[in-house]
Formats: C-alpha cells, structure tokens, sequence
C-alpha cells in the first residue's frame, strides 16, 4: 500500500469551477483507494498542512504563493509531487510566455507589459485585435482575461488591471479559427474537445496531442490541459496551457489515467 496526499485548489484560483476542480482531485483519490492505498485529501487554503514524508506522493492543484512555498519544501525534502512545484509556476505567464516564445510551438505573438504606466502597445492590436491576460497567475475573476478590439479598448482594459493592483498584462495577439480544448497526461491520456461540438478527423487529433505534449514537456507539467485554435488554413496555435484543469468533459477516464500515472514505476523520474 502507498501512502498520498492530494491538495486541492485555493477558491480564489476556481473562480465560478471550484466544485469542478474539486471534483476531479476528490475522483483520483477515489481511484487510489479502490487500488487499496491511503489517501488524505487537503485544501490548499488549509493554515495547517499535515508532515510529508519521502515514502508518501503528493498530487496537488494549488497554485498561491504559501501552497507552492510549502510544496517547495517538500520537494527539496524529496518528496514526490505530481505537478512539481516548478512546473505549476511555469504556468505563471511571464514564465510561460518566456518559456513558450523561446520554443519551436507555434505560439502568437505575445509581450508582457507593466500596467503602471501608459505602454507602448504593438501595433498588431490595431490591426488583430487582442487578448489582455493579468500577467501572473490565470484568471481569479471574468475580467482577467479579456478581448479587445483595438487600442483604445486594449489602454482601457490595462487601466483596470493597474486599479486592481496587477502589475503586468499580457498581450497577445488574436488568432481567429476554432478554439480546441485539450486535457492530457504525460504520455498515457489525451482528450481535445472542440470548442462548437464538431467532428475533428483522426489526422487533426493527433496532431493536438502531439502539440500538447510538447508543450507539456516544455512547461514540465505531467497533468496539464490548454486551449489551441485550428485556423482556417489548417495549421495549429496553442494559446493557453495550465496545470491540472478540471476535466469536466471527461473526469472519470482522467481519474483513472492520473492514478495510473501516479503509480507508474516512471513517475519518479518523469521529465
């Protein structure tokens, strides 16, 4: 018998999903403890957090910055962690935009800006339309993430942002085409959903997962989902890649696959 501990997502992380990501956390321990192995169930909001030991996995969602601290630890204590404490902060988007721009996965054009001041905006806004993203973590409110048409609205939607607080935005550049939904584990469970119900043909599949799991190496994630668009053209851009979403759409075949993943032999040393 192993020994787990899941931590589910902080609530100002599941703006309007909490009960969705809690759900998909609650269905991996559910699937450990049908296999016969131990398993606590925490909340990344707890203020106290149970000892870890280096004979026990952890599987967590949580992403603010005293979970992630408290995973660090952990990690250094070399306690296994599926996502690792890294990997969830390569989803940070000033880490993913550096890291995502620096590789050979098609991306849009994409550039963080201090909202403090009155930035120079790339001059595609005008021309493409944009995507304003607070800069740091993903979305804790609708308004995080927005679509402008232009320049003034992109000025406006900075100047929220400065009012709340957030000291960067990311802008990139609108990609229009069909949005596909992705959820994967690290070599073992990929699923794309298109975003309006239609059918996708074999070739289009493969060629997401393919796109998701670069993308997924590249971040370092081993639970991950995103979003990439199908153009007219036919070519594929990711736009967005998070650790640990919800699966929703297909929770009891992912439960079962993370736990899978969880007990593999190769998890230890997974890259």
């Amino acid at each position: 018998m192993s020994r787990f501990i899941g931590i589910t997502r902080e609530h100002v992380f599941s703006p309007g999903r909490v009960d969705d990501d809690s759900a998909i956390l609650h269905a991996v321990a559910g699937c450990l403890r049908e296999r016969g192995h131990e398993v606590l169930v925490i909340s990344g909001d707890d203020e106290q957090w149970p000892d870890a030991a280096a004979t026990c996995a952890v599987f967590a969602m949580c992403q603010g910055p005293r979970a992630l601290a408290r995973l660090q630890r952990w990690h250094a204590q070399r306690v296994r962690i599926v996502n690792t404490p890294e990997a969830i902060l390569n989803c940070q988007r000033h880490r993913t935009v550096a890291a995502l721009s620096d590789s050979e996965i098609p991306f849009p054009d994409s550039v963080l800006l201090p909202t403090a001041a009155a930035p120079q905006l790339p001059v595609w806004v005008e021309h493409s339309g944009a995507w304003i993203k607070r800069g740091d973590v993903h979305a804790t409110q609708a308004d995080d993430v927005i679509f402008v048409r232009d320049a003034a609205a992109a000025s406006d939607a900075l100047r929220a942002l400065r009012q709340r607080d957030i000291a960067s935005a990311l802008v990139q550049r609108h990609v229009p085409g069909m949005v596909l939904k992705f959820y994967g584990v690290r070599r073992r469970f990929f699923r794309c959903l298109p975003s309006d119900g239609v059918q996708l043909g074999e070739t289009v599949l493969e060629r997401v997962g393919a796109l998701g799991e670069r993308a997924a190496q590249v971040l370092e994630l081993e639970v991950f989902g995103g979003d990439c668009i199908l153009t007219a053209g036919g070519e594929l851009v990711l736009i967005d890649l998070n650790d640990w979403p919800s699966y929703a759409a297909c929770r009891a075949a992912a439960a079962e696959e993370i736990a899978g993943y969880l007990l593999a032999r190769d998890t230890t040393t997974a890259k």
